[in-house]
Formats: C-alpha cells, sequence, structure tokens
C-alpha cells in the first residue's frame, strides 16, 4: 500500500496511490482518522489515485467509519476520484453519510471538493 497524509492547514489531505486489498483500505482510513485527530483538522481530502474498487464497502468497515463520522458534527469529509468504478462507489457512500447525517460528500473534480471543504455553510445545509 501506497499514501500519503499532509497537513494543508485548512484541510488534511490524504491520497491514497496504491493498494492492493480491503484491510489495506481499511489501514488507510484508520491513518486519516489518526491524522485527523493529531493535526485537529475538520476538514479532509481523500483523493483516491488507485483504479482497483471494493464494491462490498464493508469489507474495509465504511459503516464503522460513518458512524465515527456522523459524531462529528462539523467535520467534512470530501471523497475524489477520477476512476469512474471508484466514483461509483464514493457515490455509494455519500448515501449512506446523507442516511447517517454525516458530513461526506463524493466528487470526481478536486477543486469541487475543495471549495465544498471551504465552503461556510453547515453540513446540513448542504445536504438540502
Amino acid at each position: 500500500m501506497n499514501y500519503t497524509i499532509v497537513d494543508k492547514g485548512d484541510y488534511l489531505r490524504a491520497d491514497l496511490i496504491e493498494r492492493q486489498s480491503a484491510e489495506e483500505t481499511e489501514a488507510f482510513l484508520k491513518a486519516v482518522g489518526v491524522a485527523r485527530r493529531e493535526n485537529q483538522r475538520k476538514r479532509v481530502l481523500i483523493c483516491v489515485h488507485a483504479p482497483r474498487t471494493f464494491f462490498k464497502v464493508e469489507k474495509y468497515h465504511a459503516s464503522s467509519f460513518l458512524e465515527a463520522l456522523a459524531g462529528l458534527r462539523d467535520v467534512r469529509v470530501a471523497l475524489v476520484s477520477r476512476h469512474f468504478e471508484v466514483r461509483l462507489v464514493h457515490e455509494y457512500l455519500e448515501a449512506l453519510a446523507r442516511i447517517k447525517h454525516a458530513g461526506l460528500r463524493a466528487f470526481g473534480d478536486e477543486a469541487a471538493a475543495i471549495r465544498w471543504l471551504a465552503s461556510p455553510e453547515s453540513v446540513a445545509q448542504s445536504d438540502a
């Protein structure tokens, strides 16, 4: 697995460059959570460059990630990928996040994701 997590000041940027298994995806998400807490960031940009898709999101415990996120009212996570299949999974995760009232959105464009992360409106307003 290959990834980077960088504190950009206004947000944390996490790039998943390479992964081979759902377990590696789970480890990446845990690392992002740890870095977010250590850097005290409320905004996280996750860019997935790996074209391999895991359609069974529970293999990497996505619901646990969303449950934790739902408990953090002011935290936003933007998922970005240019790979069509990965974006489909991200859109599914966004739908699950809306049900759980978690601040997570999926984007195909990094600039749009950063604009959403930086916008002053609340998570509840952005779900409308």
